[in-house]
């Protein structure tokens, strides 16, 4: 028989058990809470740290947020810095780690330093999944720091994590542990005055699969009627706690029901009062909103959000867009852009999403949701009045549409705001017309002259003035490194097309403000290293890093120090191979350059260098697999791609792969970009020619030579000789024989650079765990360099060295310097 007293009842429960696991934090530098949203993970988390410890123990408490990665990734930096200034400082520089920058953030959270006990939580990591690489994670749980504990609350792990944390030493508290089974649920329910049999535990146990907030809700269930329910748990928050609201306490919570999370400072803001009502000070007492002191911040429960929501859908869609609107208006008042334009998107209020600024949201992703697909959304939605009432955001828009390949929509659009542009009468009338005269040469493409003739024109109506569409800082030619694959056309004219992309860089970096600076220089390189003038493509490289890095080109920085590292290579310097390598990844770090398109880029530049090295496990993923869907590629990036994983399929033997791929990618109308043509061309080639169909790779190899001879380029049929069993060289010397003699000069060269690297850079194979960075430092420690020396080879600090060395001996299980020759000797 149930009996009831008029005890209070509290959502902090714990079990024995799970008691004596949260004993255990203090004994394990990580831990790792793992379960679904309303198992009370962060609420247990912060009772045990709480009440258990000292209060002389600092806990630095971060939580995750759907916000811009960049912004996540400086609040949690910050909590770092604030137990290690010298770590969390690195971190900062660092910014959001890419494929470049992941080994310096992995080196400096091993760098962590902490010598008292302190607490580090990072709570909704589930959030950070999709943002930080899984080697990140594995770094912080490698940390130095003596004192430092580590708590990770998350829902599930991703797999990729999972497996990356798979056998490391933590402590893991999981859903089980945070079940309540039938003897938990009748003492917790005896606690707070309710007294029920064994059989009705069970019963409430069955019901609720033991999860802490419907044993809660049911318990409340249970003093207001004296029995238990067979609602879900959504039903139960919405009768027990929705209703026994008031109705002002009821609106003010609908206000919250867009954010997760929000701050005291927010809602003051929303209620449009510096003090908030009594009855939204009542509201936020409700058991299910969480208030963390540090940030000033409020957390919804996430069935309470549900709830929210589903009743805000209710009220029907005028109450509901005010909401959002309110929401977005709120956001975008503090400059959070990506949210405000979400909001306004989810309520399609076109004139707030037009009335934004978005140009730093045209290669993001707004929420989930790539900002392209919400260009075309407004493209075809947005009434034609609000379209015309913001013509400069519709040209910002149209280039979002040029950038991502939608060229029947962009010339569509185009025209449409030509009438609308020409028919303004207003101050602007003189910009907004060079605008559209701008965004129309790129449209004339590959038309050199006629884009000239329009930049002109252009540069009248602009008066002096710069673009405010295309930016300096968007990647030049949509992420394309290779200018002289992307302009040069017509067979022996390389020299001359190059003279015309000079006239046109000029123009468009001036009413741009450097859009574009150093890439006819990087041309000028790319054809000479070619041609196998390396002297003259190194000076030219270096002109083009130069002019690029004063105007923020970073595609083009990138482009010049993969050429520099190419002439390295063929000269045999593996000092000056390893600086372009360390320049090309400074190139990629730069917090405001780190988008998806230079990440991608950098990806696709070091695949080309390992590739050449025949370092297939060095290649990132996306390119090894050619799932390229998923990166979001810009289409100007897809050649030099194609070309990466098709020479790691040649290289691993998946030969009919290989070709397939090719021809099925061959570039439309054969000839129409020499270089682009002659790469895939050699590489099917090849593929032919380990299959033994030699008659098809001499037509390939011919074809090729066709497309570029006639311009001396021939680099690639020097460095391609080996996988072409010779064809190259009979070819040439048969068919060009006024090309030969430097084509054996540029293969001997190469042949000996190719070796000279191989055997410095990347000749020993190590244990999986060492990075790439550690095996590096390894190898020169191991051949007698000094830390002074490897620090001076590897362009990293003394300081950086001798973290490297600590992680090195831990990983290979040994304690000193001398011992670590011998231990590689088993590896090699």
């Amino acid at each position: 028989m149930s009996r009831q007293s008029s005890r209070r009842a509290e959502l902090h429960y714990y079990s024995e058990a799970l008691r004596q696991k949260f004993g255990d934090l203090p004994l394990n530098a990580v831990t790792i809470i793992e379960a679904p949203s309303g198992y009370g993970k962060t609420t247990a988390v912060q009772d045990f740290l709480g009440i258990k410890l000292s209060r002389n123990i600092p806990i630095y408490w971060f939580t995750a947020m759907e916000e811009a990665p960049e912004a996540g990734f400086r609040r949690l930096c910050s909590e770092i810095h604030k137990i290690d200034s010298h770590a969390g400082g690195r971190l900062l520089k660092t910014g959001v780690p890419n494929a470049a920058t992941i080994g310096e953030a992995s080196e400096a959270l091993r760098s962590i330093r902490c010598g008292q006990e302190t607490y580090l939580v990072i709570d909704n990591l589930h959030l950070l999944q999709t943002v930080l690489p899984p080697p990140f994670f594995t770094a912080l749980m490698d940390h130095g720091g003596e004192g430092l504990h580590v708590v990770m609350i998350t829902q599930m792990l991703g797999r990729d994590l999972y497996a990356s944390v798979a056998g490391r030493g933590f402590l893991h508290i999981s859903a089980s542990d945070l079940r309540l089974d039938a003897g938990n649920i009748q003492n917790y329910y005896a606690l707070s005055g309710v007294e029920i049999s064994g059989e009705e535990a069970r019963k409430v146990e069955i019901c609720t699969e033991g999860w802490m907030i419907a044993v809660y809700l049911q318990l409340q269930a249970f003093r207001k009627k004296n029995d238990f329910s067979d609602e879900t748990v959504l039903s139960l928050m919405e009768h027990l706690v929705w209703d026994a609201m008031t109705g002002e306490q009821q609106d003010f919570l609908l206000s919250l029901s867009p954010f997760e999370s929000i701050t005291h400072r927010q809602i003051c803001a929303l209620v449009g009062s510096e003090e908030l009502p009594v009855a939204a000070r009542q509201a936020l007492k409700n058991p299910f909103i969480r208030y963390e002191r540090t940030g000033q911040r409020h957390e919804l429960h996430a069935i309470l959000a549900q709830l929210l929501r589903q009743k805000l859908r209710e009220r029907g869609k005028t109450r509901e867009h005010a909401c959002l609107m309110r929401a977005g208006d709120l956001f975008r008042d503090e400059g959070r852009l990506a949210e405000a334009m979400g909001f306004y998107w989810r309520i399609k209020n076109y004139g707030r999403m037009l009335s934004l600024d978005f140009s730093s949201l045209i290669l993001d992703d707004v929420g989930d949701t790539p900002f392209y697909l919400i260009a075309m959304d407004i493209v075809e939605n947005c009434p034609p009045e609000t379209m015309k009432a913001y013509p400069l955001s519709m040209l910002r828009i149209a280039w979002t549409l040029l950038s991502f390949g939608f060229h029947g929509s962009f010339h569509k659009l185009m025209q449409v705001l030509r009438e609308t542009i020409w028919a303004e009468d207003g101050e602007d009338k003189g910009s907004l017309r060079g605008e559209w005269l701008l965004l129309s040469s790129f449209g004339r493409y590959p038309e050199l002259e006629e884009m000239i003739a329009l930049l002109e024109k252009a540069q009248e109506a602009f008066n002096g003035e710069s673009s405010r569409v295309v930016l300096p800082e968007f990647p030049w030619w949509f992420g394309s490194c290779g200018p002289l694959g992307d302009f040069h056309f017509i067979p022996g004219r390389a020299d001359g097309e190059g003279e015309i992309l000079e006239k046109y860089v000029r123009l468009l970096s001036g009413l741009t403000n450097g859009y574009g600076s150093g890439a006819d220089a990087l041309y000028h390189a790319q054809l000479a290293y070619h041609r196998g003038n390396m002297k003259e493509a190194e000076m030219l490289a270096y002109k083009a890093v130069f002019l690029a890095e004063g105007r923020r080109q970073g595609i083009v920085q990138l482009g010049a120090t993969l050429q520099l590292a190419q002439v390295a290579l063929y000269n045999a310097d593996t000092q000056r191979w390893q600086h372009a390598i360390n320049a090309m990844e400074r190139a990629a770090s730069c917090p405001s350059r780190n988008t998806f398109v230079l990440r991608s880029a950098l990806d696709i530049m070091r695949g080309i260098l390992l590739a050449e090295l025949q370092q297939l496990d060095g290649i990132a993923g996306w390119l090894r697999t050619g799932d390229f869907s998923r990166q979001h590629l810009l289409p100007q990036m897809l050649p030099l791609a194609l070309l990466v994983h098709g020479l790691y399929l040649l290289l691993r033997g998946e030969v009919p792969r290989m070709i397939g791929v090719m021809e099925a990618r061959l570039p439309e109308g054969g000839l129409k970009r020499p270089g682009n043509y002659m790469l895939v061309t050699l590489n099917m080639a090849a593929g032919h020619v380990a299959t033994g169909n030699r008659d098809k790779a001499v037509s390939l190899v011919r074809s090729a030579a066709q497309a570029v001879m006639s311009d001396g380029i021939v680099f690639n049929f020097a460095s391609f000789s080996w996988l072409l069993d010779g064809i190259s060289d009979e070819l040439v010397k048969k068919e060009y024989p006024e090309h030969f003699d430097r084509m054996m000069e540029v293969k001997e060269f190469f042949g000996l650079g190719w070796n000279r690297l191989y055997h410095d850079i990347l000749p020993k194979t190590l244990p999986d765990d060492l990075t790439e960075r550690e095996r590096e430092v390894a190898l020169l420690a191991a051949d007698g360099s000094r830390n002074n020396e490897i620090a001076e080879k590897l362009c990293i600090s003394e300081s950086t060295v001798r973290t490297h060395m600590r992680t090195i001996f831990k990983k290979l299980d040994i304690d000193r310097r001398v011992k670590l020759a011998e231990k590689l000797k088993s590896y090699r």
